[in-house]
């Protein structure tokens, strides 16, 4: 469903409310037909749904560039560093004013009805946007949030707490969802009301905040991944959570960004990074995460990148204010996603992730499986993901197959080895999930990204990868005991340098 049903659903919702306004006499003739103060479940959920995705996808202007898989190369303000305050407004704001009050309207209204799958998917859904926000900025307002003219200076909840709750909600949520507890009609966007599939989802979402706890609280972090895992999670590709975008006008971010969709920007290339990791791996995917470079000057000249299957690939470093070459030296991210996506799917948390997680377990001694058995299928579902699209730079399953031959890929064992390489192989399988990628990488440091060189011009002088984004300016006029509180218990938060509570490595 997109933005064009929604509004039709919309209006349909104020004409109902119109024709019997013309029962009830003059008194009612300034209600607005187009504007109904009672919208459906079913009109909600694509809506929020819709705009929580978009806005963690248009994100990655700064999250994909931090977890070095592309690279700004105009308009580098955020991959140096200089977070615009305009941009944390808008991701807060658009959290807290529209996300997360949609996903409680959709709560309220399964509550107020009786009808379980509806709060219990509402559930889901605000838990997953509370994650990508907590996972921003660390103490958000959490048990005080949504409370409108209740609580206008709502405290920041320490990001532990956040956590617990989150875990705790999620377990309750999808116990909530079966049959007889209502549904949305033609609006689940994700799961057209399949709630085994919403379970799995939550239970999978369980998974990784779990794992994300890991550092910091094994102890927690383990009996809660076990009891996640023992509900079980996804099981196979068609399990994804992702949002399959309708296109022109609504398509995938990259798309929609690009000079190649509805946008005049044309802004992101590969990273350097990525691009000779994968080089290094021979990995086939390579030709489908990024296009050649128009011209392959930039290969000699830098002395990275360099040629697969007879075409040149190179990519841009990671926090250089300017690119070294001109821009058609540089591969610009996949066509899959940019030239041809706007029917790509926006993945938020896919089968081959959950795998990793499950293979991270193993080889902790969480679960009893092998971890080597794990990681090997985990490349798989990455590489089947796509081989499955039939799309024509695609991996194939012979690709695959030869891939998993690779002695560098063909999994060392339980140890340290192994498990730099469940690492990598999993930054690498989230490409285009920017945020994941970026804060699995906070938690365990691999793969060894470097800051680039004027990181430090936009950090104050401090030359690492930043690890938070900083608190809206909106907050300090609006709400600012409650954010000095939280800065002060986190030891900053402020600007990009202040560790999340999860993340107990030392700053890069």
């Amino acid at each position: 469903m997109n933005r064009h049903m929604l509004a039709r659903g919309a209006v349909l919702a104020g004409l109902v409310l119109a024709l019997g306004a013309c029962d009830q006499g003059l008194t009612e003739v300034n209600v607005d037909p187009n504007a109904p103060t009672n919208v459906g479940a079913e009109y909600i959920l694509p809506h929020t749904i819709e705009t929580g995705v978009s806005r963690i996808c248009c994100s990655r202007g700064m999250l994909d560039d931090w977890a070095q898989q592309t690279a700004e190369i105009q308009y580098a303000e955020e991959t140096i560093g200089n977070v615009r305050p305009a941009s944390m407004d808008g991701i807060w704001d658009g959290f807290y004013g529209t996300d997360l009050q949609d996903a409680q309207d959709i709560i309220d209204k399964g509550t107020e009805s009786g009808k379980a799958n509806i709060q219990g998917v509402g559930m889901i859904w605000k838990e997953w946007l509370f994650s990508q926000l907590t996972d921003l900025f660390g103490n958000v307002p959490y048990s005080e949030a949504l409370q409108g003219a209740e609580n206008t200076t709502p405290a920041y909840d320490a990001q532990a707490d956040i956590y617990a709750g989150m875990l705790q909600h999620l377990t309750d949520a999808q116990a909530m969802l079966g049959s007889g507890g209502g549904d949305f009609g033609g609006g689940d966007i994700f799961y057209g009301n399949d709630w085994g599939k919403w379970k799995r989802f939550a239970n999978s979402l369980r998974m990784r905040l779990a794992m994300r706890m890991s550092e910091v609280d094994p102890t927690t972090a383990q009996a809660e991944f076990v009891a996640a895992y023992n509900a079980g999670g996804f099981t196979s590709n068609d399990d994804n959570a992702e949002l399959k975008w309708p296109g022109d006008p609504y398509g995938n971010p990259n798309w929609e960004n690009c000079i190649c969709g509805n946008g005049v920007r044309d802004d992101n290339s590969v990273s350097s990074t990525l691009v000779d990791t994968l080089l290094s791996l021979n990995d086939p995917r390579l030709k489908f995460y990024a296009e050649p470079a128009a011209v392959d000057s930039a290969v000699v000249y830098l002395g990275l990148g360099g040629m697969f299957d007879g075409q040149p690939y190179n990519g841009e470093f990671n926090g250089d204010h300017t690119p070294d070459l001109p821009l058609g030296n540089y591969s610009r991210i996949g066509d899959y996603w940019r030239s041809n996506g706007q029917f790509t799917p926006s993945v938020i948390l896919s089968y081959s992730e959950v795998l990793f997680l499950e293979a991270e377990a193993a080889y902790r001694g969480w679960i009893s499986a092998d971890a080597g058995a794990l990681y090997t299928q985990a490349v798989q579902a990455a590489f089947d993901m796509y081989t499955d699209t039939k799309y024509p730079t695609a991996p194939s399953a012979a690709d695959r197959d030869a891939y998993l031959q690779n002695a560098r890929v063909v999994y060392a064992g339980n140890n340290a080895t192994g498990f730099a390489q469940i690492q990598l192989q999993k930054w690498i399988a989230l490409y285009q999930v920017g945020m994941e990628a970026w804060s699995n990488w906070r938690r365990v440091r691999i793969p060894d990204l470097k800051p680039g060189p004027d990181l430090a011009a936009g950090l104050g002088g401090i030359n690492i990868i930043p690890v938070r984004v900083p608190y809206p300016s909106n907050e300090q006029s609006l709400n600012n005991a409650s954010l000095m509180a939280a800065v002060q218990a986190q030891g900053g938060g402020l600007s990009l340098v202040t560790n999340m509570w999860w993340d107990v490595n030392s700053n890069n």
